[in-house]
């Protein structure tokens, strides 16, 4: 059912009128069309219109096909013509709204090939198959007008100066004009109620699209609340800068005509904030709006501790006194706060508390049933090439090996998206992934989204940046992004090298990320791991010395692969595991699944015994971690100064406890 709401958006309720043809759609998509995303409405989402005849109308969504007015009664044919001339009126009023008109034009230039009137007994004639084949828009130009109108009516507005209405040729622009429509899932959380909840969480991969949601979200509540109070807020302080600065430009964007009212309506700040000003954080607010005293940072203090206390102090204060502070909070990045925190969120807010999170932080994250619990889970991942997507999923978890990193339960592998085909002859699970809209028109059969090159020249880069400016020759320097995976002094050396070959080469400026922390428009960015965040590629080129077997590298390694739109490359040098590698990446770009072995239920708990003890490592102090080994080791005290000097100047991954032992134990005896 899960991947029928991600395919299936219904926004009105089912009647006698409407139900047998509303059940033909679920039985379509569950059983014959495995693909197809449609959307069944009444009006344009967003609740300002409403017709006379609704109750006997739907109107049916599907790209490439024409929007089919629907009439479920014969009686009043005038009835509904009229509601089909108000509901094209309305449509090109928010086209003109959107500056939609100046590239598909009045109505009269894209009705005809683009929406259709049919009744009851032509639907019920045929197939729902051959109904809907005979509504296929064949041209390239109406396919791509009709999809610009359902994005429209389903309020996933795309800036069309950018997309542009001509229908892209090359592969670059076919993926970056990709005219973004909502599926199921998503609309349903931007416009659902959710009248039964007071917290509504979604749950998603990286590249899901949730703090667009939470724009949408916030845009939505702002609009049709004239009088509420709203706080949106999260953990890190540069990305509660970066939400604040996104606001107002979604804003202006979106078209909303009142002015925001900071600090009065709306706050956009972090979670914990100043005591001396009020406004800078969430906690820093409601300190002063409730009288609790405030908790600075300090030794034991964290989030956990402030919103306990804080939610003691709320507790206590009579129902009859009690005010709430907003109406609204929407969260972004919950995987940041502890469950306190959303407690907290729920006692101040009056209406709804709207919370967004990663299904997991990183691929070393348990999936367990309390984080599944969620309204909206989100598992397309609309950013990502699937196959790519599989392929640092398989490499970062080690699924190609014997040794697997960390496994997840048949519930956890669907909450990542992911359709399971077991072959219990030799313990095989095949992993799937459905396609995305992304990369619908795109063959991607012609090229492989991951390309691994089993050198990390400088003269190899150069080889690649040429081959994909010669398959597309508007690529742009932006369009590229180089990632030095290993964390050594040495890439700094390596980045100087690159980047004088490259400006030499193609006379292109480098932009290291780096320094200046930032996308440049028309530089080549080049980084470390630690400036990728929240940044987006059509090509990434990944170099490292050697697949390394620790959870922070394998971590890394996913999340910069996952980087890229088109195509990601790994440069790196040959590695006794490399040949397994090699050929699970094969069998993805043939097959179009992850073939993997499961792990026998020793292995499983073998994992996970490894997976406890990390999380429980690096909830000490490294200092802590280093002082239980030395004590295990029996280290004497003067030798504890060198063996630590010893260790920073070495690769060693911090928390590393089988690594960190073995390197002192063969150091312990020259200090």
């Amino acid at each position: 059912m899960e991947q029928l709401n991600n395919r299936l958006y219904i926004s009105c309720n089912e009647t006698l009128n409407n139900k047998s043809v509303i059940n033909k759609f679920k039985t379509y998509l569950s059983e014959e069309d495995k693909a197809t995303q449609i959307y069944i409405i009444t009006a344009p989402l967003g609740g300002k219109y409403t017709y006379d005849y609704e109750e006997n109308v739907l109107v049916i969504l599907i790209p490439k096909h024409k929007i089919i007015f629907l009439n479920l009664s014969d009686e009043r044919s005038s009835d509904f013509e009229n509601y089909y001339e108000d509901f094209i009126e309305d449509l090109a009023s928010i086209s003109d709204k959107y500056e939609y008109k100046e590239y598909i034009g009045r109505p009269r230039d894209w009705k005809k090939n683009n929406t259709e009137k049919a009744n009851l007994e032509d639907f019920n004639k045929a197939s729902l198959k051959d109904f809907l084949n005979n509504s296929k828009i064949n041209d390239l130009k109406d396919q791509r007008i009709g999809e610009f109108l359902i994005s429209l009516l389903i309020g996933s507005i795309n800036d069309i100066q950018q997309k542009g209405i001509e229908v892209p040729m090359s592969l670059l622009e076919k993926v970056k004009r990709n005219i973004i429509l909502f599926d199921g899932d998503q609309t349903r959380f931007i416009y659902e109620n959710f009248s039964d909840k007071k917290a509504v969480t979604i749950q998603g991969l990286s590249g899901t699209g949730k703090t667009e949601l939470l724009l949408h979200k916030l845009k939505d509540i702002y609009l049709k609340e004239k009088n509420s109070k709203i706080f949106f807020t999260c953990h890190n302080i540069a990305l509660a800068n970066t939400l604040r600065e996104r606001v107002p430009s979604f804003f202006n964007f979106m078209k909303v005509d009142e002015q925001i009212e900071w600090e009065k309506r709306l706050w956009v700040s972090r979670a914990w904030g100043s005591q001396k000003d009020i406004n800078s954080g969430l906690y820093s607010y409601i300190c002063n709006f409730y009288n609790i005293p405030f908790l600075g940072f300090g030794y034991n203090v964290d989030y956990n501790k402030i919103f306990s206390e804080a939610l003691d102090f709320l507790n206590n204060i009579p129902s009859r006194d009690f005010e709430y502070a907003f109406d609204y909070i929407l969260v972004d990045e919950r995987q940041d706060f502890p469950e306190v925190f959303f407690k907290v969120c729920e006692k101040i807010a009056k209406e709804k508390v709207f919370i967004a999170g990663d299904v997991f932080q990183d691929i070393f994250e348990n999936l367990d049933k309390k984080q599944l619990e969620v309204n909206i889970i989100l598992n397309k991942c609309y950013r990502t090439d699937p196959r790519t997507l599989m392929f640092a999923h398989s490499v970062g978890l080690g699924l190609f090996e014997k040794n697997k990193f960390n496994w997840f339960d048949d519930e956890g592998w669907r909450a990542l998206g992911y359709i399971l085909e077991r072959d219990n002859n030799n313990d095989e699970l095949h992993l799937t992934r459905e396609p995305i809209r992304r990369f619908e028109d795109v063959e991607t059969d012609n090229f492989e989204s991951v390309e691994i090159v089993k050198s990390t020249h400088t003269d190899e880069i150069v080889s690649i940046i040429n081959k994909i400016i010669d398959k597309d020759k508007n690529t742009k320097p932006d369009d590229i992004s180089i990632i030095l995976l290993d964390d050594n002094k040495k890439i700094y050396q390596y980045i100087d090298t690159l980047s004088n070959n490259i400006n030499t080469t193609f006379n292109w400026t480098v932009n290291r990320g780096y320094e200046t922390k930032q996308k440049i428009e028309n530089t080549l960015y080049i980084s470390n791991p630690n400036n990728i965040k929240g940044l987006e590629f059509p090509y990434v080129i990944c170099v490292t010395g050697g697949i390394q077997n620790t959870y922070k590298y394998r971590n890394i390694l996913y999340t910069m692969l996952t980087r890229s739109f088109i195509q990601s490359y790994l440069l790196l040098n040959p590695s006794e595991n490399l040949e397994e590698i090699e050929k699970g990446l094969s069998i993805i770009n043939e097959k179009k699944y992850i073939r993997t072995i499961e792990p026998t239920d020793e292995e499983k708990e073998k994992i996970q015994r490894k997976l406890i003890n990390l999380r429980k490592e690096q909830s000490l102090s490294y200092e802590d971690f280093l002082k239980s080994i030395f004590d295990e080791l029996g280290i004497p005290k003067e030798s504890i100064p060198p063996i630590k000097t010893a260790l920073s100047a070495s690769n060693i991954e911090k928390f590393d406890r089988d690594k960190t032992i073995s390197f002192i134990q063969r150091i312990k005896d020259f200090y």
